[in-house]
């Protein structure tokens, strides 16, 4: 019973449980949205939550992976302080955009500005917790992250007995469930961060790794993004509404991804500038095991594409069954590629980490009308996986030609 307690007391057990909950909790919300909204709002739901997702590449970018890195090398109450001022001063520029948006004399965003604020408290407040989450397990602070996920739950309860649900309602109390539920993460850095405004040493770090990082973010969400989007354009809302359900089911898959990516990467950084070969071996095993898992969990959801699309979305979505195999065929190219695009970022190659979705995103533009236009959602799917393929090859030249790895 003692190794068993250990067990799950342990930062393994503990992250993995907290990414169960909020990967879980994400999944759920969609699931709950896609039965509540029409097939239409669902569709601008996803839409709202695509450029959400570009603001908060912008913020991991600028903030939380030159963060990530700075701290495996050296941590410091400054440095956490720094990164949360930068975190509230980019959401406040956030929230202006979105204000100024509404005032072009643009008919199509006419929606925007009847629901500004509902726009601005959704997307402010998920920004927000999302570098909350982000900082607190780079920093080891588990059990914080843990509580901040938990309380989201309440999510559901008061989505669910709501009658009447409408898109934006839903905006709304997402985003004040988010705030509610980023007040222990505040409260954390508040009490322990160090805001000392004297920090040019800091600045020049960040905009010096950041603006690589930033480049090769509005890349990587325009690539990964940009078949998707236009998919909406060229198949209908209806479309786009499915390809995000699927697309948001595969969240189930993410809750692996990304425990490496918040978690592990950092301490992977760690162990690397330590020169800990033998602590490194031993965290490889775990990534290539749950690399190992997440391969058998997608071979189970192409097998049963046509039923899972009928539990998801009801009958209205039968057609759309063999998304869920395209988009298997999609995430296993993904894990291919973790293993290179966890070496790219801890060795600080950021520059390369760029090119390589600036390639990406040239591929996009160039193919993306043939693609939709002769293969429709086959098409798509099939983008985004030769994106994924096209900077996995180019990453894998660098680390070649310069003879570098995280795992040598």
């Amino acid at each position: 019973m003692k190794r068993i307690h250990e067990i799950f007391k342990s930062a393994s057990v503990l992250v993995f449980t907290d990414q169960l909950i909020f990967s879980g909790s994400n999944f759920l919300l969609t699931f709950l949205l896609v039965r509540k909204l029409s097939i239409s709002e669902f569709g601008i739901f996803s839409s709202i939550l695509l450029i959400t997702y570009f603001l908060v590449g912008i913020s991991n970018a600028f903030i939380v992976q030159p963060f990530q890195i700075l701290s495996a090398k050296n941590f410091s109450k400054k440095s956490l302080g720094f990164a949360f001022m930068a975190s509230l001063v980019l959401i406040s520029m956030f929230s202006l955009l979105v204000f100024f948006i509404t005032l072009l004399p643009v008919p199509a965003i006419a929606f925007v500005k009847n629901n500004l604020s509902a726009l601005i408290v959704f997307v402010s407040a998920y920004i927000l917790q999302d570098f909350l989450r982000k900082i607190l397990l780079t920093i080891d602070h588990i059990k914080i992250v843990l509580f901040i996920d938990t309380i989201f739950i309440i999510i559901f309860p008061l989505l669910g007995f709501e009658t009447s649900l409408t898109l934006w309602k839903s905006l709304y109390i997402i985003g004040i469930v988010n705030i509610a539920a980023s007040v222990p993460g505040i409260g954390y850095l508040i009490k322990n961060a160090d805001f000392n405004l004297k920090n040019t040493s800091l600045l020049r770090y960040y905009f010096t790794e950041g603006k690589w990082l930033l480049s090769a973010s509005v890349l990587q969400w325009l690539s990964g993004n940009f078949f998707t989007l236009a998919a909406g354009v060229y198949l209908g809302i209806n479309a786009l509404g499915a390809l995000r359900l699927v697309q948001s089911f595969f969240g189930i898959i993410n809750i692996i991804l990304q425990t490496i990516e918040n978690y592990y990467l950092p301490k992977t950084a760690q162990l690397y500038y330590q020169n800990k070969n033998q602590e490194k071996k031993e965290l490889l095993l775990k990534i290539r095991k749950a690399i190992a898992l997440l391969a058998i969990i997608i071979v189970c959801f192409f097998t049963f594409s046509d039923s899972l699309i009928i539990i998801l979305g009801g009958e209205k979505y039968h057609q759309y069954g063999f998304v869920i195999k395209l988009i298997s065929a999609l995430y296993i190219v993904i894990l291919y590629s973790y293993p290179t695009r966890i070496s790219i970022r801890i060795l600080e190659q950021n520059k390369a980490f760029f090119i390589g979705y600036c390639i990406s995103f040239v591929f996009s533009v160039l193919s993306f009308h043939f693609l939709l236009k002769y293969g429709q959602l086959y098409g798509a799917v099939a983008g985004l996986a030769v994106n994924q393929i096209v900077m996995i090859v180019y990453w894998k030249i660098i680390l070649n030609k310069k003879q570098i790895s995280v795992w040598a």
